[in-house]
This record gives structure tokens, C-alpha cells and sequence, in this order.
């Protein structure tokens, strides 16, 4: 019997063929390959102690900002480009972005959504390439953010 949950089943692991962040409707960018996105929280030790015994923990501390990082090959575009300078220059707030990390199957339709606040590219690299060479010059960007949220497609 159906349960109504279409071709890709709820215990189904995601593929994507694509990735793309986009700003305000527009995507700048688009990728090829999500090298990871990381929320992680720093484990604090807690020491209690009673007549009977001394009790050693191991507590949620600080959460550190979440980072997405995404590798693609080299194009024309200049928006990441723009959008990284624009940190390097010392302009936070306005570097300071709210975009959507999207991922997308093999037919073009959305199989995942993140939504990123307070984006920014704390790290931009191109990939060393020879001259001649018929390799594609690899871009990677990581991208922090404040929070990250998983959302429907």
C-alpha cells in the first residue's frame, strides 16, 4: 500500500547533481561538488562532588558559527569574487548576506534546502593549474553563517 510518499522514500539518501546559493531570488553561484557543511558545538567539562563521589561530565558548551563549503569549476563570474572583497575590505555589514544553499537532482528539481543567515565567504581559493594542462581550474568557497536551518525544497 502507497503512503503517499512519492519516487524518493523518506529513509532514501539524497544525490544531488548540483548546488547553488541564492541571494534575495538570484543565484550567484552554482557548484558541483558540497565538501561539507559543519555545525558543531565545543564540549565543556563539568565537575560536581558530593560526600560520596566526584561526578565528571561532559556538557554542550559554545556553539561555533556554521560553515558551508562548496567547490566548483572556475567561471567568469565575478559575484563571489565581489561578495568576498567586499569582506576583505572591512565591510562586514554589508558582506553580510541571508541566501539559501539549494541542492538539485539530475532533472533539475530541488531535493534539499538550507537556509543560511548572515552568510558571508570567510575563504575564497582557486586550485593551482598548469598552463597547458586540460584539468578545470577548481574554485572553493567557504561560507559561515550565523545560523543554518534546514528547510522543505
Amino acid at each position: 500500500m502507497s503512503m503517499g510518499l512519492g519516487p524518493q522514500q523518506a529513509h532514501d539518501a539524497l544525490t544531488a547533481a548540483r548546488f547553488s546559493i541564492t541571494i534575495d531570488g538570484y543565484e550567484i553561484a552554482s557548484f558541483s561538488e558540497l565538501s561539507g557543511i559543519t555545525t558543531e558545538v565545543e564540549p565543556v567539562d563539568y565537575l560536581s562532588s558530593s560526600d560520596k563521589e566526584i561526578i565528571f561530565k561532559k556538557l554542550p558548551g559554545k556553539a561555533k558559527p556554521p560553515t558551508v563549503v562548496l567547490k566548483r569549476g572556475k567561471g567568469s563570474g565575478m559575484e563571489l569574487w565581489g561578495w568576498h572583497q567586499t569582506v576583505l575590505a572591512g565591510n562586514i555589514a554589508a558582506a553580510r548576506k541571508s541566501c539559501s544553499l539549494v541542492m538539485y537532482n539530475f532533472d533539475g528539481q530541488p531535493v534539499a534546502r538550507y537556509y543560511l543567515s548572515n552568510a558571508w565567504p570567510s575563504k575564497l581559493e582557486v586550485g593551482a593549474l598548469k598552463a597547458g594542462n586540460s584539468e578545470v581550474l577548481m574554485e572553493t568557497v567557504t561560507l559561515v553563517c550565523e545560523h543554518i536551518q534546514r528547510v522543505t525544497p
